[in-house]
């Protein structure tokens, strides 16, 4: 996670600090977040946590537990959030969609979040300060929470494997819906994006 402030045309990198000590004249925080879970090749214990969390305690295959961590900075993320927002300051979050993460434990603390696909982080602070407009959708749908992706013990996903995200209401339970929906009530399924 790299910590950047911008004023004006300008931005500085102070991931070099210790703690937060982000400078004080700084109005905004853009966090960029890298998570990470396992893959084809090196698999994690369990299934595919895709939950943007710290130490969470999954159960394997074979029923033992162990804790799964697919995002390192959770922790220095919250504390940097907290500490703008006590400051009446603003948080941008940048998350690398490799995955479709559920995003609850990192999208309340951010006032604007950007889905990056490897994109290069400079290129997001020049939309960010307004030298180009911001485009994009999502390709893929992300998921609300564990619940709409949880797996039982014959290995049966309780939504359907061989659906696309946008179109897994159709195949779930009347009480449960698959999209993330933010506070304001956006659903990120595929082809969702905010511009100005």
């Amino acid at each position: 996670m790299h910590l950047l402030r911008f004023n004006d045309k300008t931005y500085v990198d102070v991931e070099k600090a210790k703690g937060i000590r982000a400078d004080k004249a700084a109005k905004v925080a853009v966090l960029f977040l890298h998570p990470e879970s396992g893959d084809y090749f090196n698999a994690t214990p369990g299934l595919l946590e895709l939950e943007l969390c710290a130490d969470k305690t999954n159960i394997a295959m074979n029923g033992d537990a162990y804790k799964e961590t697919t995002l390192s900075n959770l922790a220095r993320f919250n504390r940097i959030a907290d500490y703008m927002h006590e400051k009446g300051q603003k948080v941008v979050a940048s998350v690398n969609i490799t995955l479709p993460w559920i995003l609850g434990n990192v999208e309340p603390k951010a006032d604007v979040l950007i889905a990056g696909y490897d994109t290069f982080e400079k290129a997001q602070l020049e939309v960010l300060i307004g030298n180009h407009k911001p485009v994009g959708r999502l390709p893929i749908t992300l998921p609300k929470n564990s619940a709409v992706i949880a797996v039982n013990e014959y290995g049966v996903c309780v939504s359907r494997n061989d659906v696309p995200g946008y179109d897994k209401d159709k195949y779930l339970r009347e009480d449960m819906t698959y999209a993330y929906k933010d506070s304001t009530g956006n659903e990120y399924k595929l082809d969702f994006g905010l511009s100005y």
